[in-house]
C-alpha cells in the first residue's frame, strides 16, 4: 500500500488516496482504497501530512502481510465427484473481478475445428480495420452461449472468455454488415465440415418455423406485426430453419414478420438448391407448413415429402377410412395402431392469374392411434370445455365465439316470463353433445401424407440410393421402407421444436436489441452458430447430457486468478468432466498455472 496525491485542476488542491499495486498479466494495476483527505486541511493537523500518510501505509501494509495466509498446492491436484462441490466456496470466490470462464475451451474446440476462424480471416484478408473480424465473432458466438445479452453488454464481459480483446465496442457494431455480408458463404462453409467431419445426410430434412419479436412498436421492411408464436403485439420476425436428421441445423432464411409460415418454404427450398446444389431430398413438416404449392414444387423438383394433416378437417370418405377399424395392424397391446394405402388425391395451386386450380397426384397416406395421444386429448378438451363452462354468460362471453372450449357451446336465448318477447334476454349454455361425440371419435388419431415409398418384397435394389417414378409422382429410397419408418421420419420434427426452445430460451435470441436489417442478419447468424456448436457437443458427448444441462455448467464454469498468475477452479462437476474428456481437454484440475492455460488453448486448434 502507497499513498498518491492527486491534483484537482478545477479546485487548485491536492488530494490524498491510499492505493494497492499488483502485477497482472505483466502489467502493473493499480487500485484506489481509501480516500485520505485533501492535503491542506490535513496540514491543520498533521506538520507534514504525506510524510506522515507515507508511514500509516507502511504500518497497514506490515499488518496486512501478518495477515496473508500462506498455503502450497499442487497443479496435477484434480476435483474427484464422489465428494460433495462446496458451492458456498466457489459462490465466494465468483465474486472476485479477475474470473476468466475456462467453459469457453469446449466451444473453441468446435469453432476451429469447423474451421470457423480460418473462413472469416479469409474472408477479411483484404479489408482494412485496426480490429480482427474473428475476434469479434468468437466473442459473440462465445457470448450467446455464456452469457447471453446485447452486443454491448457482451463486448463489456469480453475479457472473460477471449485472451485478445483489442477492439472497442464501436468496432462491434461495424463488423455486423461485415457478417451479414458473409451469412450464405458462411452456412455453407459450415455445411461442408460438417458433412465431412461428421458424415452429415442431406437425404432427409426437417423444416419449421418460428418468430423472434423486438421490444419496439415501429415496424419496418423486416420487423412486421404478424401472428406470433408467443402471442405477443410487438413487431416480429420470421425465421425458417432446416435441420438434418441428427439433429443439426442445416440452413436458415429471415423472413418480414407477416409472412404466412406457410409461404416460407419455396424460398427455403429454392435457397438450398442454389446454394448447397442438393437434389434428391425427403422434406418433413408440419401441417402449417405444406400448402397445395409447395407440395407441387417438391414434386417439380422429384423430391419426397413427410407431412401431417388435420384428421378433424378430412372430407367424408377419408374421415371413414380413418375409423374403418379393418387393416389397422396393432403393437403394444393394442395401446398403438396403423394402416395405409396409396390414393390419388387432389391439391391445389395457384395459377398465373391467382385462381386455385385443382391437381391430381398419387399420395401415400398413413394413419395411426395411439392410447397416449388420445388420453391426452381428451384431458386437454375436459380443461378447456370446463374453463369455457365456467364463464359463460358472463361479460363478453355472452356472445359465444368458437375459440377453445367455446366451439362445444350452444347458446340458448329465451324471456323468462312469456317466451316470446326477448327485451331482457337470459343466456342458457348447454354442451354441444353432437360435437362433441364427432371430435371424440377422433382423438388420438394422426394422418401422415407422403410420396416416399420403398422396394416391395421380392423386388431387386436398383443401383442408386432413391429413384423418381416420372408417371406415379413417387420418391422411390433403394429398401424396405415400412408405415413405421415413416412414422419415425415424422416424428423427428421434435428436435427441430427442440432447436427454437434452445435459441429463445438459452440463447436468448428474442428480444433482439439491434435494428439495422444488416445488424439483425448477424445477430441470428451467430445465434445460428451457437446452436450449431452446442448441437455438436451434444453430439461429442454421445446424446448423453441435456443441452440446458451442459449450458448451466459451462456458465459456471469459472477460474479465479490469484496473484501468483495461478488459477484456482471456482466450479467444476461430472458435466464439464464428460465435456473435457470426450474434446480430450483436462478441465477437472483444481489450479491452473498461465502455461497450463495456454497448452489448453494450444489443444483447442489439434484435431
Amino acid at each position: 500500500m502507497y499513498v498518491q496525491p492527486l491534483f484537482e485542476k478545477k479546485t487548485g488542491r491536492t488530494l490524498l488516496f491510499y492505493y494497492t499495486a499488483r502485477r497482472v498479466q505483466g502489467k502493473i494495476k493499480r487500485t484506489p482504497v481509501q480516500r485520505i483527505g485533501y492535503i491542506d486541511e490535513l496540514q491543520l493537523e498533521y506538520p507534514d501530512p504525506l510524510a506522515h500518510f507515507r508511514e500509516e501505509a507502511k504500518r497497514l501494509t506490515r499488518e496486512a502481510k501478518q495477515r496473508e495466509i500462506h498455503f502450497t498446492c499442487s497443479l496435477n491436484e484434480h476435483f474427484v465427484f464422489n465428494e460433495k462441490f462446496d458451492k458456498a466456496e466457489a459462490a465466494a470466490l465468483e465474486r472476485s473481478d479477475q474470473l476468466y470462464n475456462y467453459g469457453v475451451l469446449a466451444l473453441l474446440k468446435l469453432y476451429r475445428e469447423l474451421e470457423i476462424d480460418y473462413f472469416i480471416r479469409i474472408k477479411a484478408q483484404y479489408r482494412k480495420t485496426e480490429f480482427n473480424y474473428n475476434h469479434i465473432f468468437q466473442m459473440l458466438v462465445f457470448g450467446r452461449v455464456l452469457f447471453p445479452a446485447s452486443k454491448l453488454a457482451t463486448w463489456r464481459e469480453r475479457t472473460r472468455i477471449l485472451q485478445n480483446k483489442r477492439f472497442s465496442d464501436d468496432a462491434v457494431y461495424r463488423a455486423l454488415p461485415f457478417f451479414a455480408s458473409i451469412k450464405d458463404a458462411i452456412v455453407l462453409h459450415l455445411h461442408e465440415q460438417v458433412k465431412k467431419q461428421y458424415h452429415r445426410d442431406t437425404t432427409l430434412l426437417y423444416y419449421d418455423v418460428t418468430n423472434y419479436y423486438w421490444e419496439v412498436d415501429r415496424e419496418d421492411e423486416l420487423r412486421k406485426r404478424g401472428v406470433s408464436k408467443e402471442h405477443r403485439p410487438e413487431p416480429i420476425v420470421q425465421m425458417g430453419l432446416l435441420m438434418d436428421n441428427s439433429g443439426l441445423p442445416v440452413s436458415y432464411e429471415l423472413f418480414p414478420g407477416n409472412t404466412n409460415d406457410v409461404s416460407t418454404m419455396r424460398p427455403m427450398m429454392q435457397r438450398l438448391s442454389e446454394n448447397f446444389g442438393n437434389k434428391n431430398l425427403i422434406f418433413v413438416a408440419d401441417k402449417g407448413m405444406m400448402g397445395g404449392m409447395n407440395i407441387a414444387q417438391i414434386i417439380l423438383e422429384h423430391n419426397g415429402y413427410v407431412i401431417s394433416s388435420s384428421v378433424r378437417k378430412a372430407d367424408a370418405e377419408l374421415r371413414n377410412y380413418i375409423l374403418d377399424q379393418r387393416g389397422y395392424k396393432k403393437l403394444n397391446d393394442g395401446r398403438f395402431k396403423y394402416k395405409s394405402r396409396l390414393v390419388p388425391c387432389t391439391i391445389y395451386v395457384e395459377t398465373a392469374e391467382g385462381k386455385k386450380k385443382p391437381i391430381q397426384i398419387n399420395e401415400r397416406q398413413i394413419v395411426f392411434w395411439s392410447e397416449d395421444y388420445c388420453k391426452k386429448a381428451r384431458h386437454d378438451r375436459a380443461i378447456a370445455i370446463a374453463k369455457a363452462m365456467g364463464r359463460a354468460g358472463f361479460g363478453e362471453n355472452t356472445v359465444i365465439n368458437n375459440y377453445g372450449g367455446n366451439r362445444f357451446l350452444k347458446k340458448g336465448i329465451f324471456d323468462s316470463e312469456t317466451g316470446k318477447v326477448v327485451e331482457h334476454p337470459v343466456f342458457s349454455f348447454s354442451l354441444d353433445q353432437e360435437l362433441l361425440e364427432s371430435e371424440e371419435a377422433l382423438d388420438g388419431y394422426y394422418l401422415i401424407r407422403t410420396n416416399v415409398v420403398g422396394l416391395r418384397h421380392g423386388d431387386a435394389p436398383f443401383d442408386r440410393p432413391y429413384r423418381w417414378h416420372t408417371k406415379d409422382n413417387l420418391f422411390e429410397l433403394n429398401r424396405l421402407v415400412s408405415d413405421l419408418d415413416i412414422i419415425e421420419m415424422y416424428r423427428g420434427l421434435w428436435k427441430i421444436e427442440e432447436s427454437f426452445k434452445i435459441t429463445k430460451s438459452y440463447l436468448k435470441a428474442r428480444p433482439a436489441f439491434v435494428h439495422k436489417k444488416e445488424s439483425i442478419e448477424a445477430h441470428f447468424l451467430t445465434c445460428f452458430v451457437a446452436l450449431l456448436l452446442l448441437r455438436l457437443l451434444e453430439k461429442r458427448t454421445h446424446e448423453k447430457i441435456p443441452i440446458a444441462t451442459m449450458v448451466e455448467s459451462l456458465k459456471k464454469a469459472y477460474l479465479v486468478q490469484l496473484e501468483n498468475d495461478t488459477y484456482v477452479n471456482a466450479y467444476c462437476d461430472n458435466i464439464i468432466a464428460a465435456i473435457g474428456n470426450d474434446l480430450h481437454l483436462d478441465l477437472t484440475k483444481k489450479y491452473y498455472s498461465k502455461g497450463d492455460l495456454k497448452n489448453l488453448r494450444g489443444k483447442t486448434a489439434k484435431k
